[in-house]
């Protein structure tokens, strides 16, 4: 049986949103930046980070409520697949008065 490829370590940036996710500090995080990515440069990595996250704090209002509603729906399929229809109840609510604001 043939090895499944390693896949390649996410770009330093991406890796750093991940950390800064679980809650590490500035310290830690050019730590560890400067242990799994040697070569980077901190200050650009930094920098595309802080670019990442003003956009992300910038969504598509149309967008995030699609969002919202497909995972309603993926969370209401999955409360109807173990019986909790009062559950399902509450999301077919959530995404009536999503929906009612288009």
């Amino acid at each position: 049986m043939a090895e499944a490829p390693l896949m390649p370590a996410p770009p330093p940036a991406l890796q750093v949103i991940d950390w800064l996710l679980t809650g590490a500090s500035e310290q830690q995080i050019r730590e560890a930046l400067a242990q799994t990515y040697p070569g980077s440069n901190t200050r650009l990595v930094m920098g595309e980070v802080q670019e990442h996250l003003s956009a992300a704090g910038n969504p598509n209002p149309d967008a995030v409520r699609g969002w919202a509603l497909l995972s309603y729906r993926k969370l209401y399929q999955q409360m109807l697949a173990v019986g909790d229809f009062d559950g399902a109840r509450k999301i077919v609510r959530e995404i009536t008065l999503l929906g009612a604001k288009a």
